[in-house]
């Protein structure tokens, strides 16, 4: 393809907030960049790291990093590249304006392990740059500001749905606390809105779930600013969708929210026909991260495999953009993504 990574409106990274591309594999070299922000890239006291990605062959010099105009709202904002390669050796560029003042570092560099701490988490770094010193809510060697969870335990009586088949529609968690489903096959889609739920803190679980017959998950956050002290917790282990459904999350999530798809498969092999609500037009995805609002809210998709395999497909769709408040993180480990004649992430809007 020609770009990996795209945001085809101008981005807005506010706040304590963090973007950061890195340990990607391309077993062929982008035509035009691997990251490009279209037209620019707005930053404020936050941080784009790309680093420690790997081109593995390559005919020409790649570009690993490109924004195409100078932001007109650069405050406190950093752009750090490191240690990015092509068959084993440094050798790749970066068109940046200089007005970013982006810091690019060598493999050689001491430093460069430092650029995948997250800066929001991270209270200092070690003298040699090899390790990072976590503020409290920072996880694991990088101070990110979420841990992948283990899969829920399933020992003992719970309030989960197990083990059956349901082929109508579900909207799930009408003024109830908690959704749980284990090992339940969907033929219809599911809905689940955080609004229509209760209680302070809405637990939703889908643990090795099957989606049939072009069923998806829709996982809908509030429309509006949601009321002081609710929050949403969110888990989906182990779903399969090989039918031509996909998943959809959207809306805001507020203060202590955490989403979390994780060692999943979405497999689409012709367009993913999602409900008018989500305003697609002719887009069409496995994944969809639809107008967005973290504030102090985690969104983590990890260990994920998502494979459109029809024309112009998009494996991983971020419309209507993303908002980054007060420490939210949408936290990306682990994507496998193929696509046939289209782009693995697209940022629209």
């Amino acid at each position: 393809s020609s770009i990996v990574f795209l945001s085809s409106e101008s981005s807005y990274i506010y706040y304590n907030s963090w973007l950061q591309l890195s340990g990607n594999l391309c077993r062929e070299s982008p035509s035009d960049a691997f990251a490009f922000f279209y037209p620019e890239a707005n930053l404020r006291d936050s941080t784009v790291s790309v680093s420690g990605n790997r081109f593995a062959s390559s005919t020409i010099t790649p570009v690993m990093l490109k924004i195409d105009s100078i932001s007109s709202d650069l405050t406190n904002g950093a752009i750090v590249a490191a240690c990015n390669t092509v068959n084993g050796e440094e050798g790749v560029n970066c068109v940046i304006p200089s007005a970013y003042n982006a810091n690019i570092l060598t493999c050689s560099d001491p430093c460069a392990p430092a650029t995948s701490c997250f800066p929001a988490y991270t209270t200092t770094a070690s003298s040699d740059g090899c390790a990072c010193t976590c503020a409290e809510g920072g996880h694991g060697d990088a101070c990110l500001p979420v841990a992948v969870p283990e899969p829920p335990s399933t020992d003992g009586a719970d309030l989960c749905v197990r083990d059956v088949r349901v082929d109508g529609e579900v909207n799930a968690g009408h003024r109830t606390s908690v959704v749980c489903y284990v090992g339940v096959t969907f033929a219809a889609d599911v809905v689940v809105g955080m609004e229509s739920m209760s209680g302070s803190v809405r637990n939703v679980t889908l643990a090795n779930c099957t989606f049939l017959s072009r069923a998806s998950l829709y996982v809908v956050g509030w429309r509006s600013e949601p009321p002081a002290g609710e929050r949403a917790d969110v888990l989906i282990s182990g779903l399969v969708s090989r039918s031509g459904g996909g998943v959809v999350v959207a809306n805001r999530f507020p203060p202590g929210s955490r989403v979390t798809v994780v060692d999943s498969v979405l497999i689409a092999e012709a367009r993913v026909a999602y409900r008018g609500a989500y305003g697609l037009g002719n887009a069409s995805a496995c994944l969809v991260v639809h107008n967005v609002y973290l504030t102090g809210s985690v969104l983590t998709i990890a260990r994920t495999h998502v494979a459109a395999v029809f024309r112009d497909a998009v494996g991983v769709l971020v419309v209507g953009g993303v908002a980054l408040q007060s420490r939210g993180a949408l936290y990306l480990d682990g994507l496998l993504v193929q696509t046939a004649l289209g782009l693995c992430v697209s940022v629209e809007g």
